[in-house]
């Protein structure tokens, strides 16, 4: 279904089978419940007349007719149920799934509460209108359908005459109709806002914390949640003023009946129960009437909130397979930058300048250049997280954006800058996105996927801390693995990068929180895997087993070499060199000499 699309029609056509069975068993309960009052009829002029047998007929005509409106109602409702239910569930995916291939530049124009509002509120707002409202506009439609007829069987006088306001009505609707979509829309903004306040709020109590804005943060806190009150306010309303105005026109049905119809019925011209159930029916008119303006307010609530999700459902993903991409790899055998400029959308100065390089398997390359020089930039269009420019980057001799984007990435292992954990257990974070989660899925082999944990752990060095959390491996975490430390967290994610069976490892500035040994410890792991890797690093330490390291400066490569080449020929390498010299003590200054010392061949056997 597109979101271009009318939503609640196209919805009907993705769900038909229980959409028709709902409607047509409420078309039977309907039916049903209007022949009530004629056999109600039936059943007073029995009793006026003195006809018992015929008071026994009407009594059991009414019984049956109740029966099997009971009956039809639960089957509409359950129908209907899996209706609109199936409608959200799938408008819901279809939600999750465009998040999941957006690119970085949605997320950061889009606050996270935001869309949490729309995954939540927004769609279930739109089955509002799509179950509930659409039931209540059908609903109404049937007892229209089905009481007028049997009004004017009865008097075609009476039925005019109580019904003269009838025509009213529909102008009162549209004159509300734009009113409640433009209060609904407010509302769902107000308290889009709210949510990703408190969504931010939430995320960052120790910053709150830690400079004393509790009571600023809880002001803030208030103003929006009173713009959100006052919109709801708004709606409430405009919701408001339908029933009174719609019952108006029935009301005023009912005392007419009462001033003409009795006349007929002291003169005899009509028996005592078909004044009845002609009064019966007028009532069953009061909910139509209302009905149809509660069920339009629903829908155009829905419509609004249809909108903003057709705003994300619309929006174009940064990085997306060509028709013609049908390319597979299986392995990454040689890499190279080729004269890559890319400069973000909204941005006048180029954030990578005519960059280039080549990794062949197995090979490490150490990137480093000062704060805004570009490195995560190259990582993230190594990723594609974001489109390089066409035949910019090349992998096995063919352009990447030929490779299918599954099929790259699932030769990749990336760490980002934020080391970021889910609220799961240790083991099933270390071996998230490996080969393994199946295995953690479906539990085929319990103990085989406990050792590859242990395995993991190890490389790491972060193997006797988890041993100490209360349930070892099957600890669970706290949302963002908020109750490990920095530099956990960052062991964490290397191993989970570690665990994956991809060709290609980039590691985004991942060890900053890493002491000396530890990191030490992770280098040689990596050095023992098989995969190439790139690791972007502002400590010259981490690029200690690089084949050659690349240095950035203002988007620019300013040099590529090893070590001893770099201090020759970069002065931000060598300025970046004396200043991390200068902060250590001798001891440690010496060590950070080593990389000097140690030629490429010697490097691949290990230090």
């Amino acid at each position: 279904m597109k979101s271009t699309e009318k939503p609640i029609l196209s919805s009907i056509r993705r769900f038909p089978r229980p959409f028709a069975l709902g409607i047509l068993t409420l078309a039977f309960t309907n039916l049903f419940d209007v022949l009530s009052p004629f056999a109600l009829k039936k059943a007073i002029d029995a009793i006026s007349g003195g006809d018992r047998g015929a008071l026994r007929d009407a009594v059991l005509m009414y019984a049956v007719f109740m029966v099997l409106t009971v009956s039809f109602r639960h089957q509409w409702r359950i129908h209907f149920g899996r209706f609109h239910h199936a409608v959200a569930e799938d408008l819901r995916n279809r939600l999750f799934n465009k998040l999941s291939v957006l690119g970085p530049r949605f997320f950061e124009k889009n606050p996270t509460g935001e869309l949490m509002s729309l995954m939540i509120n927004d769609v279930n707002t739109f089955r509002m209108a799509v179950g509930p409202a659409l039931l209540i506009l059908f609903d109404a439609g049937f007892i229209i359908a089905f009481v007028l007829p049997f009004m004017l069987s009865i008097s075609v006088e009476w039925t005019w005459k109580t019904m003269i306001l009838l025509p009213v009505i529909p102008f009162i609707i549209r004159f509300m109709e734009d009113r409640i979509a433009s209060a609904s829309r407010q509302q769902q903004d107000r308290l889009a806002e709210m949510s990703g306040f408190s969504q931010e709020l939430v995320t960052g109590i120790r910053v709150v914390k830690g400079f004393a804005q509790e009571s600023n943060r809880q002001k803030v806190f208030r103003t929006f949640s009173n713009k959100y009150a006052e919109s709801c306010n708004a709606v409430a309303r405009c919701d408001a003023l339908f029933e009174p105005a719609l019952q108006i026109g029935i009301a005023t049905g009912s005392v007419i009946l009462l001033a003409w119809g009795s006349k007929d019925v002291l003169s005899g011209a009509v028996t005592l129960g078909t004044f009845v159930a002609f009064h019966e029916y007028i009532k069953r008119m009061i909910w139509p009437m209302a009905a149809i303006g509660s069920g339009l307010s629903l829908i155009q609530q829905g419509r609004s909130s249809y909108s903003r999700i057709s705003d994300v459902l619309d929006a174009d993903p940064e990085v997306e397979d060509l028709p013609t991409t049908t390319q597979a790899i299986e392995s990454i055998d040689a890499l190279e930058v080729r004269n890559l400029t890319y400069t973000y959308p909204d941005a006048t100065q180029p954030a990578l300048v005519d960059v280039s390089f080549h990794l062949k398997r197995g090979e490490i390359l150490g990137v480093i250049g000062p704060v805004g020089s570009g490195k995560s930039t190259l990582v993230q269009l190594l990723g594609r997280l974001r489109q390089a420019p066409a035949n910019s980057i090349l992998v096995n001799g063919q352009p990447l954006e030929s490779i299918r984007l599954q099929s790259w990435r699932e030769q990749l292992a990336m760490v980002p800058q934020e080391a970021f954990l889910f609220s799961r257990t240790v083991e099933e974070n270390l071996l998230f996105g490996s080969e393994h989660d199946a295995a953690l899925e479906t539990a085929a082999d319990p103990s085989a996927v406990h050792r590859r944990a242990i395995d993991t752990a190890a490389q790491v060095a972060i193997q006797s801390e988890i041993e100490k959390l209360p349930l070892g491996y099957r600890s669970w975490l706290g949302e963002k693995g908020v109750n490990l430390s920095g530099g956990q967290r960052q062991r964490m994610t290397i191993a989970r990068a570690l665990a994956r069976s991809g060709c290609l490892m980039m590691l985004d500035d991942s060890l900053s929180a890493v002491d000396t040994k530890t990191e030490a410890t992770i280098l040689q792991s990596l050095r023992q895997s098989p995969m190439t890797a790139i690791i972007v690093s502002h400590r010259l330490q981490a690029l200690s087993l690089a084949d050659r390291i690349l240095v950035l400066n203002e988007g620019r490569v300013e040099a590529l070499g090893t070590h001893d080449e770099l201090l020759l020929l970069s002065p931000t390498y060598r300025r970046i060199h004396d200043r991390q010299m200068s902060e250590q003590t001798p001891t440690e200054s010496s060590r950070s000499n080593l990389p000097s010392t140690i030629s490429p061949e010697v490097l691949r056997g290990g230090v």
